[in-house]
């Protein structure tokens, strides 16, 4: 049970990343005047994709909040795990 409650969550946090991803993307091809696939490649060609990842981590918040609001403490740590996760592939991609 505590399992699946952990992976609920995680599974949660990945969702609200990769919209997090999106929406981030989608605002600066607006900014920019640009379609998605060039602001994509601009970011990818510029090397900051680790900055682009911390900002989409941040709509993960919240379910974090939300999860603890409702006393789901297992899917909020599952959140939390997402998030280290992600915090270690942004802290790869800056370093190397």
């Amino acid at each position: 049970m505590i399992k699946k409650e952990l992976l609920i969550g995680f599974v949660v946090s990945i969702i609200f990343t990769a919209l997090g991803f999106a929406l981030s993307v989608l605002i600066f091809s607006v900014y920019k005047e640009l379609t998605f696939a060039t602001t994509l490649k601009t970011i990818l060609e510029q090397d900051r994709l680790w900055a682009l990842l911390a900002l989409s981590s941040i709509p993960s918040l919240l379910a974090f909040h939300r999860f603890l609001n409702t006393n789901r403490i297992y899917r909020a740590r599952g959140v939390l795990i997402s998030t280290f996760l992600m915090a270690f592939i942004v802290y790869y991609l800056y370093l190397f």
